[in-house]
């Protein structure tokens, strides 16, 4: 098929935007919500089994780059005081789903059909 031929191929699959960090972002970000795991180390290992489970479940995991800025950027757009997991969560699935939408306008872009 042409499409991938171009690098693009169909995935049906849902997705998951999965917040992601660095090690000095891990840390910013956790001075300001202590509900993340203690240290980057441990957060690093839970997050990988997680992305294993959802992968084996069947998403397409999307992983998203926390970074500070950005992040309480959004939250004040969006009034989110004092953000925490589930800001965390909507913030991945709302960049997640601008990285569809951009593969999605990209595709149309090259489409013959």
């Amino acid at each position: 098929m042409i499409s991938e031929i171009l690098g693009f191929q169909s995935d049906n699959r849902p997705v998951m935007g999965f917040a992601w960090y660095d090690s000095g972002s891990f840390d910013k970000l956790r001075e300001a919500m202590p509900d993340m795991s203690e240290n980057y180390d441990d957060w690093r290992l839970g997050a990988q089994k997680d992305l294993k489970k959802a992968e084996q479940e069947g998403y397409r995991v999307i992983r998203i780059a926390m970074r500070p800025d950005d992040f309480f950027a959004w939250c004040r757009q969006r009034g989110i005081g004092a953000p925490g997991l589930a800001a965390r969560r909507a913030f991945a699935a709302d960049q997640a789903r601008l990285v569809v939408q951009a593969e999605r306008s990209r595709k149309k872009a090259f489409s013959f059909f």
